[in-house]
C-alpha cells in the first residue's frame, strides 16, 4: 500500500484508475484514517493499517490522500483526531445507526469504501411534469411500522414496507411519493457522551427532552441512506449495505411509473456540499427530485445546475428565472393554499376571493406545491375534530407547535359517538380534498388523510416514535368512504387535463369560441359575488382550452362553504340538458335545472356538460356566412 497527496476537488471517497482518494473536511490539527476489513466484531475490531494525514495533506479546510497498491473493495474507514470521531460528510454508509432510537455503544460508525454493484435493469426516471402529478408525502417508518399496514413483519417501518404499498398507491392516484428526510441523521442522540465528539450532527434541542428526533430535520449524513429504514437482514459478510435496499425502492416505483422525491434538511455550515449531494442521489440512486432547504444562494445554484436540470426542485419560495433549458421543474411549496383552504372550509369570512386566487395560481417560472395538511400540523381528521393542539405527549405541557390551526372540531373536541358529527366531519374531510385536487397547480396529500388518520389531536409530533405518529390503516366504513371518493377524485383529475392545465388559465376567451378557460359565478350567470361575507361561487371551465381534454365539455364546480344551502346559476349552454352531477361531497345532491343549480350546506359538487351541439352550430352558421359572401362577390 502507498499513500500520496489527494486531490481535495473529490471529497468523500472516490476510486480512481489506480488507487483511492479520501478527502474529508475537518477543522482539526491532524487526522488519522483508518481502514477496515470487512468482517467486523464490535469493539474488538482492529484497523486493518491507518494513515496519519498531517497538515502537509491540508488543502484549506479539506484533508485528502490518495491510496494506491491495495484493493479496499470490502473495505471500511473512520476519521479520528484528538478529540474523537469524525465524521465523514460525504459518506456513502453509516454503521451502528441500524436500529431507530438505540444506541449500540460497540459500534464503531463506519463507512464503506465502495457500495455493492446494483441491478438497475434499464430503469427509466419517468419524468412527470408537474402538471400531472399527484404528490403523496410519507415518514419512512410511520407509514408502514404499525400491523395495521398489512405489511409483511420484517419489513414494517423500511423502504421495503413501501415497495409492498406500491399497488395501494398506484390505485389511489399518486404519481409522486415524497419522503420526509431518509439519509443518516442522529434521532438516538448516539454521537454525545464522547462517542463521536467532534461528529457534526445535531438536532432540534427540545428533542433531547423526549429522547428522540423523529423527523429528522437536523443535520445528518446527507450523502447516506438511513440504516434503520432498511431491513436488517445481513449480507454475510459483516455490515449490511444499506443502499441496495433504497435502490430497489427506486427502480420499483419508475417501473410503476411513479417518481421518488427526497426531502433535504441543510444548515448554513453544510451548504459547501448541497450541489454535490444532489448530484450524487440524482445519479447513484436515480432519484426524481429534492425538496430542499438552504440558503438562497446554494437554491440558486442547485436550479441552475446542467446536470439537475431535469431535476425536480421543490423549495420554500422561488420566483427566480425560469429554467435555461425552459423546463418547468422548480416549484413553490408555500403557496398560501394551504390556510386559505382551511379557512373557508370551517366558514371563516373574508376568504372566497383569496381561494379564486389561489386555485387558478400557476406561475410560467416555476410550479406551485398545494396542499391543506402536512406533517407539521394536524391531520385531515383533526383539522375537523380538534379546535385546540393536544400535544402533552410532546413534554412540553403543551407549548409546542402551531397554535393557530384554522380548524374547527364540528361541534366536539376529539372522536364523537354521534352520527351527525361524524357525517359532517366525512363532509368536511371530502370538501378539503375536493379544494385541494380541483385547484390548478400539484397537489399534496399527506399519508394517512385518505383514510382518516388521527394524531390525537397532536400537531407536533416531532419527538415521538409511536402509535400516534404511526399510520393506523383503518378499515372502517368511514375510512373506505374516504379512500373511495380519494380514488374517484383523482381519477377525475387525471381524465380532465383542464383541471392541471400546464400554463395559468387567463379567464379570457382567447380561442374565440364563445366561452372562457374558466370563470366564476354566483346566483347570476358570469358575475361573481366576492364580498367578505361571501363563501359560495361556481367555478366553470371550459376543455376548449387543453389538447387532448374532453374538448366539448364544460366543467361547473359548485363550492359552498357556507351553512346554508345557496342557488348558483349556470352559464348558458347550447345542450342544457347535458348539466350532470360528476361527483359530490354531499349525499343530498339534487339533478341541476336548465339555468340553476342548488347547493346543498357546506358542500362542493362537479357538474359536466356538453358543447358539442354548440361547436356544430358555429361551424355551420360560418360556413352558411362564408357560402353568402362568396354568392356576394360573385
Amino acid at each position: 500500500m502507498n499513500t500520496l497527496h489527494g486531490n481535495p476537488l473529490q471529497l468523500g471517497v472516490t476510486k480512481t484508475d489506480n488507487g483511492y482518494n479520501f478527502a474529508v473536511r475537518s477543522f482539526a490539527g491532524e487526522l488519522t484514517l483508518e481502514i477496515y476489513e470487512k468482517n467486523i466484531d464490535g469493539s474488538s475490531l482492529k484497523p486493518l493499517f491507518t494513515v496519519n494525514l498531517d497538515e502537509s495533506f491540508k488543502y484549506g479546510d479539506i484533508f485528502s490522500v490518495k491510496i494506491t497498491g491495495a484493493d479496499l473493495k470490502d473495505c471500511f474507514y473512520r476519521y479520528m483526531c484528538d478529540k474523537g470521531q469524525v465524521l465523514d460528510d460525504y459518506a456513502k454508509t453509516l454503521s451502528g445507526c441500524g436500529n431507530f432510537g438505540e444506541i449500540d455503544g460497540s459500534s464503531m460508525y463506519l463507512s464503506r469504501v465502495e457500495l455493492e454493484e446494483f441491478d438497475w435493469q434499464d430503469d427509466r426516471c419517468p419524468r412527470i411534469p408537474f402538471n400531472e402529478c399527484i404528490m403523496y408525502k410519507l415518514h419512512v417508518r410511520g407509514f408502514t411500522k404499525s400491523r395495521t399496514s398489512g405489511v409483511s413483519a420484517g419489513k414494517r417501518g423500511t423502504f421495503a414496507g413501501i415497495i409492498e404499498k406500491i399497488p395501494y398507491l398506484k390505485s389511489l392516484g399518486v404519481t409522486t411519493i415524497e419522503l420526509m428526510p431518509a439519509y443518516e441523521f442522529d434521532e438516538a442522540h448516539r454521537f454525545e457522551d464522547g462517542k463521536i465528539s467532534v461528529m457534526p450532527m445535531q438536532y432540534p434541542d427540545n428533542a433531547k427532552k423526549t429522547g428522540i428526533n423523529y423527523w429528522g430535520y437536523s443535520k445528518g449524513a446527507h450523502f447516506a441512506p438511513k440504516a434503520s429504514y432498511s431491513r436488517q437482514s445481513l449480507d454475510g459478510d459483516g455490515i449490511p449495505d444499506y443502499s441496495v435496499e433504497f435502490k430497489k425502492l427506486v427502480r420499483e416505483l419508475h417501473a410503476n411509473g411513479m417518481e421518488v422525491i427526497m426531502e433535504m434538511y441543510f444548515t448554513h455550515e453544510e451548504s459547501y456540499m448541497i450541489r454535490d449531494c444532489l448530484r450524487y442521489w440524482v445519479t447513484e440512486y436515480h432519484i426524481d427530485g429534492v425538496h430542499i432547504y438552504c440558503d438562497e444562494s446554494a437554491l440558486c445554484a442547485a436550479t441552475e445546475d446542467p446536470l439537475l436540470g431535469n431535476t425536480k426542485i421543490i423549495t420554500v419560495y422561488w420566483n427566480g428565472a425560469p429554467s435555461a433549458n425552459g423546463a418547468k421543474h422548480i416549484a413553490n411549496y408555500n403557496t398560501g393554499f394551504d390556510e386559505v383552504a382551511k379557512r373557508l372550509l370551517k366558514g371563516d369570512e373574508n376568504q372566497l376571493q383569496r381561494f379564486v386566487q389561489v386555485t387558478r395560481a400557476n406561475p410560467s417560472q416555476s410550479a406551485n406545491i398545494n396542499y391543506v395538511t402536512n406533517h407539521n400540523g394536524f391531520t385531515m381528521m383533526d383539522l375537523v375534530s380538534y379546535d385546540r393542539k393536544h400535544n402533552d405527549d410532546n413534554g412540553e405541557s403543551n407549548r409546542d407547535g402551531e397554535n393557530f390551526n384554522y380548524s374547527w372540531n364540528c361541534g366536539v373536541e376529539g372522536p364523537s359517538k354521534k352520527k351527525k358529527i361524524n357525517e359532517l366531519r366525512l363532509g368536511q374531510i371530502k370538501n378539503a380534498f375536493m379544494m385541494l385536487l380541483t385547484a390548478q397547480g400539484t397537489p399534496l396529500i399527506l399519508a394517512g388523510d385518505e383514510f382518516g388518520n388521527s394524531q390525537s389531536g397532536n400537531n407536533n409530533p416531532y419527538c415521538l416514535d409511536n402509535e400516534i405518529t404511526w399510520l393506523e390503516w383503518k378499515n372502517t366504513a368511514v375510512s373506505s368512504k374516504i379512500t373511495e371518493f380519494v380514488k374517484e377524485l383523482t381519477a377525475f383529475r387525471k381524465s380532465h387535463p383542464i383541471l392541471h392545465a400546464a400554463d395559468e388559465l387567463t379567464a379570457s376567451d382567447g380561442l374565440a369560441c364563445g366561452y372562457p378557460d374558466v370563470s366564476y359565478h354566483s346566483d347570476n350567470a358570469w358575475f361573481s359575488r366576492m364580498e367578505s361575507f361571501e363563501r359560495c361561487i361556481g367555478i366553470m371551465y371550459c376543455g376548449e382550452y387543453v389538447k387532448n381534454d374532453r374538448r366539448n365539455e364544460v366543467i361547473y364546480i359548485a363550492y359552498n362553504l357556507h351553512w346554508e344551502e345557496h342557488k348558483l346559476a349556470l352559464p348558458d349552454i347550447p345542450d342544457k340538458e347535458s348539466w350532470t352531477v360528476a361527483l359530490s361531497t354531499s349525499t343530498q345532491v339534487l339533478n341541476p335545472g336548465d339555468r340553476e343549480f342548488t347547493a346543498p350546506p357546506r358542500s362542493i359538487t362537479i357538474l359536466t356538460g356538453r358543447l358539442a351541439d354548440n361547436r356544430s352550430k358555429l361551424k355551420e352558421t360560418k360556413n352558411r356566412k362564408n357560402t353568402k359572401n362568396k354568392k356576394k362577390r360573385q
